[in-house]
C-alpha cells in the first residue's frame, strides 16, 4: 500500500502486487483504492476499498488469466483474483481496531472489458459489483 493522490488531486492508495509460481514472478499489478476510518460504539473501523472500475484494470486481469492457462468463465476468474488480491491482508491477527475490505468494479466496466455479469457476483442498485469482501474483527481473527 503506497499513498497516491487522484487526477483531482485526493488522497488514495495505490495497491501493488506480485504474483510468484515457484518463486518466479509470472505477473503483477497495481490497482487504486481508498482507506477511510470509522468510530463506532465497538470502536474503530478501517475500510479499504480496491477499484477494479478501470477497465484497463480488468483488462489486465484477463491477460493474466490468459498466462495463467485458466479456463474458468472471465467472471469467476475475475472475482476469485479479486478476493486474492484482498486475502493478501487476511493474515492481519493483532489488529486493535476492526477493518473491513471490498473490491468493486462496475457492470458498466465490465461490459466494457467484455466480461458478462452473471450471477456469481452481487450487484449493487448503483451498478457497482461487489467481486470480493472480508473483515476481521477488533483483535484479529
Amino acid at each position: 500500500m503506497l499513498p497516491s493522490s487522484d487526477a483531482g488531486g485526493g488522497r488514495t492508495i495505490e495497491f501493488q502486487y506480485a504474483f510468484l509460481r515457484n518463486g518466479e514472478r509470472i505477473g503483477g499489478m497495481g490497482v487504486f483504492g481508498s482507506e477511510t476510518v470509522a468510530e463506532r460504539a465497538e470502536g474503530r473501523e478501517w475500510a479499504c476499498t480496491l477499484d477494479l472500475t478501470p477497465v484497463w484494470v480488468l483488462e489486465d486481469m484477463l491477460r493474466f488469466k490468459k498466462t495463467l492457462g485458466h479456463t474458468d468463465d472471465d467472471i469467476t476468474f475475475v472475482a476469485g483474483l479479486a478476493q486474492g488480491l484482498l486475502n493478501a491482508f487476511a493474515g492481519q491477527a493483532d489488529n486493535k481496531d476492526a477493518r473491513s475490505y471490498v473490491a468493486v468494479t462496475s457492470v458498466a466496466s465490465l461490459d466494457q472489458a467484455g466480461v458478462p455479469v452473471m450471477g456469481a457476483v452481487p450487484v449493487l442498485v448503483d451498478g457497482t459489483v461487489v467481486l470480493a469482501e472480508f473483515a476481521i474483527p477488533n483483535g484479529g481473527v
